[in-house]
């Protein structure tokens, strides 16, 4: 009971409780009613719900009620009508976070290795019970299913996942009382919480509600002077052993309450800054010792005590907010770890707005650590402590204590341990970041972290992985901030922007995390977040119908590889078999589940909903080993319906291919085969079925399945792995593969898959191993072998025919792939049978019948002969070899492959020939007759090969330059042989001078790079032994000119003769490059050129070269009277066009000469407009006119044709535009208006041609005016700058004289006064000395920096005066300067380059 005049009382009226008791008047312990507005006290007395509600028949007046229709509504009958308290009081278990029914939890207790003290433990009853409670710690409450929960419909399957890992619930108790209160004697919202033994909320009105385990109302803490005085309660805090309550007021104050009986035992009022908020509490280890931070940043020491019976407390600060205002802190707590070497520090983990810091304040004060914040400005720091087991080294770990500090979006870690000297040591553990901004982190247990944002969204994460697990959204909640604290609101304001700015979303007294638990305040309620133990999320997600989710988290904790996994302990197997056994129980409940699909709606998504159902049974069963319920329970619930029988023999594919599913009992298989028969899935069953146990095959339905579908797999399996027979299926299938090769025709795809099997069926039993894996029993291995060895060397076949061949299957196999058939003999020569005596004789009589067979009587090709003689050479060049061939079998085949009887097939016998020699053939040949007969038979690459053996690399050029397949290769190879061997040069030149006209015709360019790079000193007689052949010469000139371009080889120069005769070459062959080589060279002399091109009749190239001469009008005319001649065929089709009387003809650009009319017409402009600039008046007048009067003259032509008269007058204005600037207007006006054509015109017929001229004079004007403005701002600022050097001083760097050694500056009135001469770098000097020695710059720097003297630092003008010495000037007062003879002066360097003569001086009205 609360003592009077401390705790706020109530009247004793009766007042019903929940469970139908009366209670008296000290506590709210029912569901409270709206009390009567007469019975309203100064404190809000509580009425029963009896005294506030009507009586019956009080509101008989009232419309009368119409009973509702269950059955229309379909409301379910209960066994007793629910009353209003029973309403109130029931528990709301679904989750009001994300979807409802996904968000339930229980709080249980974690069992780490060491469990941190907790003074209770927040628990909740089973989910279906009736209230939600807060049970002591130890109670064994265990959660069951929710009677709310979302059932799946039959055919229905959700794919949402569901949070399983929290228990998101409402305290209904907490939360109507705290509302209760807060309604009916107006104690405010809820502010702070704090748990110990008991539960403590605090309310913006300064009431303390205090709450048992049960959720029962027990007392309500703080009277009306308490509350005036402190306001709003902003913290709170339990001791250790939850016997005592601080409260933090926002006004300042801080009281202690007695847990045990309610009591008020301190107030505390100057412990801490005047004028500040408490914003936060908390206790130490040590009972009597409490830290508490205000609103001014500082954080302050309590410490309790009592003397003869009088409590006090004795405050100290151990941080200030002058120097970083403290926004949290944390205590580490260590009492239930006596034994860790930092119990003895009371160590405190202080937060401000830019850093952590760690002090210790027992046994002394003192800063340990800290680290740098630098982040978001509108957040706030966050400080967690944890006891969190750490791996040392591989057999050792610890249990320390880790600091978890964070801000914005950053997270740290640091272990705390003790050092060497015996001091706490922070160490490093990681760091992390998130995407999003962080409100809280606490710690669930030492491996789970939940952390929520700004959007108010919980997250819990895995420390070690990093992984977020899962995702509970807690807007729904209404979190309580306390802003209105961080701001100071209570006590005036007085706190900073910044901490005010931060302290928005304040939440540290809002949210309790421990022991795997977590209560969250709202603004009006109280809610409870519990880990699930690994067994209850199990059954959560079994109850949520997420049987694939249960599963999958059960083989995970089987695994080991599940997180947030509590309540599982044990050793490693014991932990195995248990979770082994709660999901075979899942498993036989999903089972169940199957045989209420509904098929019958929609087939697909029936056929869809059994197929997941059915593979994700059976895949856990196979996962955990158990596959006898595949076959029992599961295939009986399925074959009950068409749809469920399919998925479920589908779904035995994937692990039936894996061996995971082998032994299937024959009832099964026939199933499965039958079903994959009628889909026609007979590829994949044929892949199945080499994976089953052949006595699970029905023999005879499967081999009939085979052989009329093909499966020549299954067959070969069927046969080696049940009858042990491995001849019989390699004699059957080549039957078939005989019937096809026997054709001569193309193979289909079929039967060439069908040989490539028999190969490689032939490979693996020649290998020991079986098909189509796996081995071949050992003790069969070496009869396997024998066997198909012998079935295959076999003379003939047992159904032979008189006309059958010998060896028919040797035969067979050669024909369908000779080089595969080899290489598998190759590779099963290497076998360890084939090295014993037995085994070699073997291989001889192989290799004997493969020469008779191939090269005495078969009809094969010399491909195919030559792979078998490159195969004898390969296994005749091994170090083991034991073959032998006759030496006249290898002349035959050379004989064979070089004979020029098949001209069609060069390639084929050539690659043969080659592969053998490779292969180590050439040991059995003659050197000299072997290059003779590849010579004879243009086998060009053997020649090489033999070739580059005698090193005669210079007769492979010819190898590449006769072989079409391969010449473009000779360049390359010539580059390579010119770098390789450059003592064989001459042999290299002898071959390419004889082959020189080849490699041009191949590519002149690469021909001419070659040249160039290795031979540059034969160009000129290269060139000169083309004379005869001048099309050659050409193209070889044509590529030096070209490489020399392409690849701007700055180096290569081509001499005068060759120019020039490229040049008549060019005007022989191609006459319209001329013009643009004559451009891009200079290497010729004009006058030949000339001479060429008038021989040629080139005018664009003659007038170009008479440009280049200087003779522009003689230039011009030859282009004008070219433009004569083409104007005159423009005519002359014109009038052709005209007498036509077609109107669409008259469209000039259709006329080919009026388009080469054009071009000669823009280069006649752009020629006058280049040369213009170095000609008089009257010749400028002489380049432009005469073609002005031409188009003139043309645009007058045709007055009554519109199209053509247009086409000539657009060039005329072009051409008067072009003009312009280079002849004067008066003239130009002056030869229009004399023209005939003009001077009777009217004033509309030559406006476009006197605008455009004004226009030009318009725009030329404004031109000049422009230009002149900015020429008289730059010579403005030039002559400023000039002005600005001018007043420039410069100091001197030396007070000595660098000659005489004598000091420069005036040392009293009895010093000896001299002019001094300062250059510009800073040296100075004597006049007298400088004039006796000559000296004209400065001697320090022209011998170091020869330059030096003549920098400028502010000339912009350059003044052509000579470097002398300078005299000194002062200037006086007037600002003028005066010639001083009995003082020394100092004026700058560049004053006396614009003073020294004359011709320097610049006159303002010259510019």
């Amino acid at each position: 009971m609360a003592s009077a005049g401390q705790n706020a009382t109530f009247p004793k009226s009766p007042s019903k409780r929940a469970d139908g008791k009366v209670g008296n008047g000290n506590s709210i312990g029912g569901t409270p009613r709206r009390a009567k507005d007469d019975d309203v006290d100064s404190l809000a007395s509580l009425k029963s719900t009896t005294e506030s509600t009507s009586a019956p028949g009080e509101n008989a007046d009232e419309e009368e009620e119409v009973p509702i229709d269950d059955d229309e509504f379909n409301i379910p009958p209960v066994d007793f009508e629910p009353t209003l308290e029973s309403i109130l009081n029931d528990v709301d278990d679904q989750s009001i976070s994300d979807d409802e029914g996904h968000g339930h939890g229980q709080l249980i207790s974690s069992e780490p290795p060491v469990q941190l003290p907790a003074p209770i433990q927040i628990g909740l009853l089973p989910e279906a019970s009736d209230t939600i409670s807060i049970v002591s710690k130890g109670s064994d409450s265990r959660s069951r299913s929710s009677s709310r929960s979302v059932r799946l419909r039959p055919g229905q399957i959700l794919r949402k996942k569901p949070n399983s890992i929290l228990r998101h619930v409402l305290l209904k108790g907490m939360t109507s009382h705290i509302n209760t209160v807060s309604d009916n004697v107006d104690a405010g919202t809820a502010t702070a919480v704090a748990i110990g033994s008991l539960i403590a909320v605090g309310t913006s009105h300064g009431y303390i509600l205090i709450f048992d385990a049960m959720q029962s109302f027990k007392w309500c803490l703080g009277d009306a002077n308490a509350r005036e005085a402190g306001g709003s309660v902003s913290s709170l805090a339990v001791s250790g052993n939850g016997s005592r309550l601080l409260v933090g007021y926002a006004k300042g104050l801080i009281s202690m309450y007695d847990l045990e009986n309610g009591r008020l035992i301190r107030t505390l009022q100057d412990v801490h800054a005047i004028n500040s908020a408490v914003l936060i509490l908390r206790f130490t280890d040590e009972a009597s010792l409490a830290l508490c931070s205000d609103s001014g940043g500082s954080v302050f020491e309590l410490n309790f005590k009592r003397t003869m019976g009088v409590r006090g407390c004795d405050s100290r600060c151990i941080f200030s907010g002058s120097r970083g205002e403290v926004c949290t802190f944390e205590p580490l707590l260590l009492s239930s770890y006596p034994d860790n070497a930092l119990s003895k520090y009371v160590i405190i983990a202080l937060a401000t707005l830019s850093k952590v810091i760690v002090v210790t304040i027992r046994p002394k004060l003192r800063v340990l650590f800290t680290h740098a914040l630098s982040c978001d400005p509108t957040t706030l720091p966050l400080v967690s402590w944890q006891m969190v087991i750490i791996q040392t080294t591989q057999n050792e770990k610890v249990v320390d204590p880790v600091l978890t500090f964070a801000r914005d979006s950053h997270v740290y870690f640091y272990q705390v341990t003790q050092g060497p000297k015996g001091t706490p040591q922070f160490l490093p553990l990681q760091k992390f970041s998130v995407n999003y901004q962080l409100l809280s982190l606490h710690w669930l247990n030492s491996r789970i972290l939940a952390l929520l944002d700004t959007r108010e969204h919980l997250r819990i994460m895995d420390v070690r992985s990093q992984e977020e697990l899962e995702k509970v959204d807690l807007t729904q909640a209404r979190l309580v901030y306390a802003s209105s604290h961080f701001k100071g609101l209570a006590t005036g304001g007085n706190v900073s922007q910044a901490f005010a700015l931060a302290g928005e979303r304040a939440c540290y007294n809002s949210i309790l995390c421990f022991n795997n638990q977590m209560v969250v305040l709202g603004t009006k309620s109280v809610h409870a977040l519990t880990m699930r133990t690994w067994h209850e999320r199990l059954d959560y997600l079994v109850r949520q119908n997420y049987y694939t989710e249960a599963l999958q988290l059960g083989y995970e904790l089987y695994l080991e590889k599940a997180k947030a996994v509590i309540g599982l302990k044990g050793s490693k197997d014991s932990k195995r078999l248990i979770v082994r056994e709660k999901i075979l129980y899942i498993l036989e409940n999903f089972v169940d589940r199957i045989s209420s699909l509904n098929y019958m709606d929609d087939l697909s998504t029936a056929k869809q909903n059994y197929t997941e159902t059915i593979s994700t049974a059976i895949k856990y069963y196979v996962l955990l080993d158990n596959v006898q319920p595949i076959f029992d329970k599961l295939y009986e619930i399925c074959i009950v319906n068409p749809v469920s029988k399919a998925a479920y023999l589908e779904s035995l594919e994937p692990y039936i291919l894996n061996n995971q599913l082998r032994a299937i009992p024959p009832t099964v298989v026939k199933d499965f085969v039958s079903h994959y028969e009628e889909l026609g899935n007979f590829k994949p069953l044929e892949a199945c079925i080499v994976h089953l146990n052949v006595e699970t095959l029905d023999i005879h339905q499967t081999m009939k399945l085979c052989w009329t579908q093909g499966l020549y797999d299954a067959i070969i399996y069927i046969y080696n792995q049940g009858m042990q027979d491995y001849i019989s299926p390699l004699e059957e299938l080549m039957t078939e593969l005989q019937a096809a090769v026997s054709t001569e025709t193309k193979l289909t795809d079929a039967q060439v898959a069908l040989g490539h099997k028999i190969l490689v069926y032939l490979s693996c039993c020649l290998a020991g191993r079986a098909y189509p894996y796996g081995n071949i029993q050992p003790n069969l291995v070496e009869k396997v072998q024998s066997d198909i060895f012998r079935s295959i060397t076999t003379l003939h076949t047992r159904n032979s025919t008189d006309n059958e061949l010998a060896y028919p299957y040797l035969r067979c196999f050669l024909k369908f792939d000779t080089r595969e058939f080899l290489n598998v003999l190759s590779l099963s020569f290497e076998e360890p049978i084939f090295q014993l005596d037995m085994g070699k004789r073997q291989k001889q009589r192989m290799v004997d019948i493969l020469l008779q067979v191939m090269v005495e009587q078969g009809n094969f090709t010399p491909t195919q002969v030559g792979i078998l003689f490159t195969f004898l050479a390969r296994q005749m060049a091994r170090a083991d070899n034991s073959l032998f061939v006759s030496q006249l079998l290898f002349e035959q085949v050379l004989e064979h492959l070089t004979s020029g009887k098949d001209a069609t097939r060069v390639d084929e016998r050539q690659q043969a020939l080659l592969e053998l020699l490779q292969a180590g053939g050439m040991q059995h040949f003659e050197p000299q007759k072997l290059l003779e007969k590849c010579i004879h038979a243009k086998f060009y690459r053997v020649c090489e090969m033999l070739y580059e053996r005698r090193q005669e690399y210079d007769k492979i050029i010819e190898c590449y330059l006769f072989d079409e397949s391969r010449h473009q290769q000779v360049f390359s190879y010539l580059h390579k042989i010119f770098c390789l061997f450059p003592n064989k040069k001459e042999e290299f030149q002898k071959q390419i001078k004889h082959h020189l006209e080849a490699l041009v015709e191949i590519d002149n360019k690469k021909a001419a790079q070659v040249i160039y790079l290795h031979l540059a000193s034969l160009v000129q007689e290269l060139v000169r032994s083309l004379e005869k052949k001048p099309e050659k010469q050409y193209l070889f000139i044509q590529g030096i000119f070209a490489m020399s371009r392409d690849q701007n080889q700055g180096g290569i120069s081509v001499d005068t003769l060759t120019t020039e005769r490229y040049i008549e070459l060019l005007c022989r062959y191609n006459s319209q490059l001329v013009y643009p080589f004559l451009t891009s060279v200079e290497s010729y002399r004009h006058d030949n050129a000339l001479e060429i091109c008038h021989k040629h009749n080139l005018i664009e190239a003659i007038g170009y070269l008479l440009e280049k001469d200087g003779k522009v009008l003689q230039a011009f005319d030859l282009m004008l009277s070219q433009f004569k001649d083409k104007l005159a065929n423009v005519f002359d089709e014109v009038d052709t066009l005209v007498k036509s009387k077609d109107k669409d003809a008259t469209d000039l650009t259709s006329i080919l000469q009026w388009n080469q009319l054009q071009a000669l017409f823009f280069v006649m402009i752009q020629f006058s407009q280049r040369n213009s600039p170095k000609l008089i008046t009257e010749d400028r007048e002489k380049l432009w006119l005469p073609l002005l009067e031409l188009t003139i003259s043309a645009h007058n032509k045709y007055p009554h044709e519109p199209e053509v008269s247009s086409s000539f007058n657009e060039m005329t204005k072009h051409l008067l535009s072009s003009m312009m600037g280079h002849v004067s207007l008066p003239t130009i006006v002056e030869i229009v208006m004399n023209d005939p054509s003009y001077q009777k015109a009217t004033f509309a017929e030559i406006r476009d041609l006197v605008m455009g001229m004004l226009e030009t004079c318009t725009y030329e004007d404004m031109m000049v005016t422009l230009v002149k403005r900015v020429t008289e701002s730059d010579l403005h600022d030039i002559l400023k700058n000039h002005v600005k050097c001018l007043k420039q001083g410069f100091s001197s760097k030396n007070k000595a004289c660098q000659i005489c050694r004598q000091s420069v500056v005036s040392e009293g009135t009895n010093a000896a006064t001299d002019n001094v001469v300062l250059f510009q770098c800073g040296h100075s000097y004597h006049y007298n000395c400088c004039e006796r020695d000559g000296i004209t710059s400065c001697i320090l720097c022209h011998v170091s920096e020869p330059h030096s003297c003549h920098n400028t630092r502010s000339r912009d003008i350059s003044f052509n005066a000579p470097n002398v010495f300078h005299q000194y000037r002062q200037r006086t007062t007037s600002g003028s300067l005066q010639e001083d003879d009995n003082q020394e002066q100092i004026i700058s360097h560049a004053e006396f380059e614009l003073k020294l003569d004359a011709s320097c001086k610049v006159e303002l009205e010259d510019f």
